[in-house]
């Protein structure tokens, strides 16, 4: 991975991912059209879209997107993946090829600074196969794919989904030339990670976030024994979101950075009112923040 050597802090565009309640959305409207409007209406610039379902759409809709993006400033994060660690070489290659393919033709559309993937190898604990050897298989699919997205002027970043280790990810990101990280916030405790710890190691590393908080409580008498992991509004909850902002101001590889707010309301809270407690705390981080709605 190459990283630039920053004089100032990066140039954050901040933008929404997660979850789409009822109420944000028009349910009769086109879910992308619908999106890209949520994100004007609350002064916010990108969110992600799966490059497939782009695809999918027809011409005139995957048009209409790109007037969108172009007319309002706004950005479509494209997520790509395939079986990384059981495709066979031949369909490793088709796929590489398919994907950067769809990449040339809509990333002009989408107008998207990065692309987003997952890891898609089950988990660290699932004994397929030791995780070095997993990384590895991983590795031999992200590298074409990153030097593809780097060509393409969107680098490629690997997102943690309470599959593997943020570590892991990093080892993987220092073993290939041109990947990130793409840091979920929250995800760090699903597996049973410190998020501090975690995000110190990340910060190197990271282009883009699901900025994200939970509250959490351990359930010792439960079984099997877990771990609650529940919504929160930003800021209220047990990650710390704002250690971690300082940590990517300071750290972060590149002169910009995708910060995409991932919301799970708690139950007991109005969607709506989550939503505008969790961007007036990312407005009190200071620079890069939002503008008011």
């Amino acid at each position: 991975m190459n990283c630039l050597q920053r004089s100032a802090p990066p140039v954050v565009t901040w933008g929404y991912a997660l979850v789409w309640y009822g109420g944000f959305l028009k349910p009769e409207g086109n879910p992308v059209l619908e999106r890209l409007d949520f994100l004007r209406r609350h002064g916010l610039t990108s969110t992600g879209i799966s490059l497939a379902d782009f695809t999918r759409m027809d011409g005139a809709a995957r048009s209409r997107v790109g007037e969108l993006t172009a007319q309002h400033g706004l950005q479509l994060t494209p997520h790509i993946g395939f079986d990384f660690l059981h495709a066979d070489a031949d369909t490793r290659e088709k796929e590489i090829a398919r994907i950067g393919e769809e990449l040339r033709r809509s990333l002009p559309l989408l107008r998207g600074s990065i692309v987003t993937t997952a890891m898609h190898a089950g988990h660290r604990f699932d004994r397929v196969m030791p995780v070095e050897a997993k990384l590895e298989r991983v590795r031999e699919s992200l590298a074409p794919l990153a030097r593809i997205c780097e060509e393409l002027g969107a680098p490629l970043c690997v997102e943690n989904h309470g599959d593997f280790y943020v570590s892991d990810l990093v080892d993987l990101c220092r073993a290939t030339d041109s990947l990130y990280l793409y840091l979920d916030t929250g995800n760090t405790y699903l597996i049973g990670e410190r998020p501090l710890p975690a995000f110190e190691l990340a910060a190197p590393y990271v282009i883009g976030t699901h900025f994200k908080d939970h509250l959490v409580r351990p359930c010792p008498n439960a079984r099997p024994l877990h771990f609650e992991v529940a919504g929160s509004a930003l800021g209220e909850g047990d990650v710390p979101l704002r250690e971690c902002y300082e940590l990517l101001m300071k750290h972060a590889p590149l002169d910009r950075l995708v910060m995409e707010i991932e919301m799970v309301s708690p139950d007991d809270m109005d969607p709506a009112e989550c939503l505008e407690r969790s961007l007036r705390f990312v407005r009190s981080l200071g620079a890069g923040q939002p503008a008011t709605a």
